[in-house]
């Protein structure tokens, strides 16, 4: 959790705010802010108790809320054995309840041996063969499974239909239209959270036939984070999603990019690549590299680089699916969008990121806590839901290299 002070000056050479959680003196930190810097105290949440807790802030000698502070009351709730497993986590490895500034990595224990997702372990195959013998997932599930699990990513074909597709797109229309968020047509650029402003853009957020595949990687319940739209292709250059939307423990976040057309040659098209995911996770301490404020220039000297030395090692899968297929990618998997060869065609897409309930979730990249959907909406999804039948894609037919 974030606490974020807004609207208050601080003095040129720099303001002490006092942040402290439950009144409690070994839960008390200062730090000093500047002009222009965000005023912000992080929780961690998973080591506190369930129920309520107050989080108050001041600024000793400043006068900035007359005698007192400002304060925020919140409650907890740890109720996932994931949830537990990380409070865990945490408290072995002495991490901070209460904390000034940035997010990182640093915080957290990436390298325990409780702290590795099932399919990053040597006998993920003989999970998914309890879950298969047991009735828990059936074969087309099982084979999704193994190929997130050898290959980084699944591909479940015809899986979202052709009505829902259709809504979603008259949204679009209308996006473009008004200039949603500063869109402008024929660019790549990407439309942030429509799930926010658009009502079947929301459903197909919340829609339980992708949510359930991502339940079965996170052996948990997956909580979606973001919506991002893509009328035309990203042309964005291979990347890890790790250092931009970072759980802890790893693998607990996952990409879902659903296709609302289908995706014609030369039109910017999705490029992963396969295996990529087993490379080492790149955090920002790794490569020495700052937090981004506004200016990417460090991040593209020393960040990139790397992804552009793991890429060279794999094949490239063009990615060219009919309309409603879903691609699942593992957090760490290597992907990008391919040149616009052709300009003119449009590459419609959405892409859901979403974290498993009970992980910790952050942008190491910039140093933000990430936020993901209530559970109380994301059981009214679940009890609304229809579920109808998927085909598996077939590996053979899937890594075609080209």
């Amino acid at each position: 959790m974030t606490y974020r002070i807004e609207g208050v000056k601080v003095a040129d050479d720099g303001t002490v705010f006092v942040a402290k959680l439950d009144g409690r003196d070994d839960w008390t930190v200062s730090a000093t802010f500047r002009p222009g810097e965000n005023i912000e105290f992080n929780v961690h949440t998973h080591l506190l108790n369930d129920g309520p807790h107050e989080l108050s802030v001041s600024a000793p000698g400043q006068g900035l809320w007359g005698n007192g502070g400002a304060s925020a009351e919140f409650s907890v709730a740890n109720d996932s054995a994931l949830a537990r497993q990380v409070a865990k986590l945490l408290a072995d490895s002495n991490a901070p309840a209460l904390f000034p500034g940035s997010c990182d990595s640093a915080f957290y224990p990436y390298d325990a041996d409780d702290a590795t997702a099932w399919f990053d372990r040597p006998d993920a195959h003989a999970h998914i063969a309890r879950l298969l013998a047991e009735g828990e997932i059936d074969a087309t599930e099982a084979a999704a499974l193994r190929d997130f699990v050898n290959n980084g990513f699944m591909v479940l074909e015809g899986l979202i239909d052709d009505a829902l597709v259709a809504h979603v797109n008259r949204e679009i229309d209308h996006a473009v239209e008004t200039d949603y968020r500063g869109y402008q047509y024929g660019t790549s650029q990407r439309i942030e959270h429509m799930h926010m402003s658009y009502p079947e853009m929301r459903k197909l957020w919340l829609d339980r036939r992708h949510l359930r595949f991502a339940d079965l990687i996170f052996n948990g319940r997956a909580r979606p984070c973001q919506t991002l739209t893509y009328v035309f292709g990203s042309q964005q250059e291979a990347h890890q999603d790790t250092i931009h939307l970072t759980p802890f423990p790893a693998g607990y976040m996952c990409g879902i990019w659903i296709a609302l057309q289908d995706v014609q040659e030369d039109s910017g098209e999705l490029v992963v690549y396969p295996g990529s995911h087993r490379e080492p996770r790149v955090y920002l301490r790794d490569a020495g590299c700052t937090k981004v404020k506004s200016d990417w220039s460090e991040f593209g000297a020393k960040v990139v680089p790397i992804w552009r030395d793991m890429t060279s090692r794999y094949e490239p899968f063009v990615y060219r699916p009919t309309k409603g297929t879903v691609l699942i990618w593992h957090e760490n998997l290597l992907h990008a969008g391919s040149v616009r060869r052709d300009m003119s065609r449009p590459r419609r897409s959405v892409v859901i990121h979403t974290f498993a309930d009970g992980a910790i979730g952050y942008y190491d990249s910039t140093g933000m806590a990430a936020s993901a959907v209530e559970l109380q909406e994301l059981s009214l999804s679940m009890n609304a839901c229809t579920v109808r039948p998927c085909r598996h894609h077939e590996k053979k037919d899937a890594f075609t290299s080209q």
